[in-house]
């Protein structure tokens, strides 16, 4: 194997070697090549990284803008909204439908005894009219699509958060909650609300109704929103029930009512619907029908944990509320998380 040169060695070795001159125009060469714009220049010094924070928040709001954005296009209130001919010929101001027609704001649509229409409610869902029915677009907010229904029938089915579609008659105003129902409204303009799916709240000045599927409740011009009730309640049960709306309903009245209520089931949502109807009762009557009203609703859904005789009759709102989540989780805004009911309220301040 070949050894290794001692370093006295090699620097010998290279003492000895002669040293050239390097000609002149070489340097010149060399000076013009560096200061040619040819030349490429040193590189720049690497800029410090972007934090992780800060990239962070940019998605995060690339997003946010992007969510906001896709819900203002989806729940936007236009100013027309399109309608068919179902059946007949409706017409929008005096002129028949052909297909392809818009109702515009301030418009009224009207149906005789044999049509019907078909009305976009903006992009969140439908609304068919019924025959013998007169229906205004009205002029909203951002968000809020509204109609006047003056007489006649509207069968509403919405996908949308609560509080965008509103429904004006003559003795109160529906707003739907997430929801499909049937809006009813006679010559004299009394309304009637049957919910098939969600809730709707029913409004007449400070008193509110807020009525659960499967349930059915009436206002009449003048008068608060009725108590929901089961659409299969006998009409004598009906009449006394209005009384007792009215407050001028007698311990007979509410004889009657119980006693079309009390009918027992196996069904739990049948139960509970009675329930809903005995707990929207429980404020209107005087306090001495009270405590028979809380007898039956006690037959017909146990009071739940935390919840006692003493504290429903005195109208108690904690234990009212916590009664009322039980008879009806998704009627209940008590049964909402808090963050659910934070963006809710938060939504609804928003579109107001």
């Amino acid at each position: 194997m070949p050894q290794s040169l001692d370093p006295k060695d090699v620097e010998r070795l290279l003492r000895r070697r002669p040293v050239a001159r390097a000609p002149d125009s070489l340097w010149e060469r060399i000076q013009a090549a560096l200061t040619s714009p040819e030349t490429p220049r040193a590189l720049p010094p690497l800029k410090r990284p972007v934090p992780r924070w800060l990239m962070a928040a940019a998605v995060f709001l690339a997003v946010l803008t992007g969510t906001l954005g896709g819900l203002y296009w989806s729940y936007r209130a236009p100013s027309a909204w399109a309608v068919q001919p179902v059946a007949g010929t409706p017409t929008i101001a005096g002129a028949a439908l052909t297909g392809g027609d818009k109702l515009g704001a301030g418009e009224w649509l009207v149906t005789d005894a044999f049509s019907k229409a078909a009305l976009s409610v903006g992009r969140i869902g439908t609304a068919e009219v019924g025959p013998n029915s007169r229906v205004q677009l009205d002029r909203g907010g951002l968000t809020q699509h509204r109609l006047t229904l003056e007489r006649g029938r509207l069968q509403v089915v919405i996908s949308a958060p609560p509080r965008l579609f509103f429904v004006r008659t003559p003795s109160a105003l529906a707003t739907d909650l997430g929801c499909a129902y049937t809006l009813d409204v006679d010559s004299a303009g009394a309304s009637r609300l049957h919910v098939t799916a969600g809730w709707v709240e029913l409004k007449e000045g400070d008193a509110v109704s807020v009525v659960p599927a499967g349930l059915v409740a009436e206002v009449a011009v003048g008068e608060r929103p009725g108590t929901p009730y089961p659409p299969e309640l006998a009409d004598d049960a009906r009449t006394a029930l209005r009384r007792l709306d009215a407050g001028a309903g007698s311990g007979a009245d509410l004889d009657a009512l119980l006693a079309a209520l009390h009918q027992p089931s196996d069904f739990i949502t049948l139960r509970r619907q009675s329930g809903v109807t005995l707990w929207h009762l429980l404020p209107r009557v005087p306090p001495e029908l009270r405590a028979r009203v809380y007898q039956r609703l006690a037959e017909l859904s146990a009071p739940p944990a935390g919840v006692t005789r003493e504290g429903i009759l005195a109208l108690w709102r904690p234990m009212l509320e916590r009664w009322r989540r039980d008879l009806s989780p998704m009627w209940s805004e008590d049964a909402e998380s808090w963050w659910t009911r934070a963006a809710r309220r938060l939504w609804e301040r928003t579109i107001d």
